[in-house]
């Protein structure tokens, strides 16, 4: 079971993230990864498909901290829901 349809532990989890980047020193990790982890640029890479992938996948950690960040709990559970179905 993913623990991300366990309401318990997304609301555990989503507290302890808005602590961790609510906070000023927070905000200055988020931009540090937005920054390392291309979350502004193009994952793209013509020349390299593996580098595409590597690509993508930092920035999907950052999508999914963020994701959890802007939904509610029980937004979540449901999101993660319908994705395993």
């Amino acid at each position: 079971m993913n623990k991300l349809t366990d309401i318990d532990y997304v609301r555990g989890l989503k507290q302890n993230i808005e602590t961790t980047f609510g906070s000023p020193q927070g905000k200055e990790v988020m931009e540090f990864l937005e920054e390392s982890c291309g979350w502004y640029q193009s994952v793209f890479d013509p020349k390299n498909e593996g580098v595409t992938l590597i690509n993508d996948g930092k920035r999907q950690v950052i999508a999914t901290i963020k994701t959890i960040l802007r939904l509610s709990p029980d937004e979540i559970v449901s999101l993660i829901k319908s994705k395993e179905q």
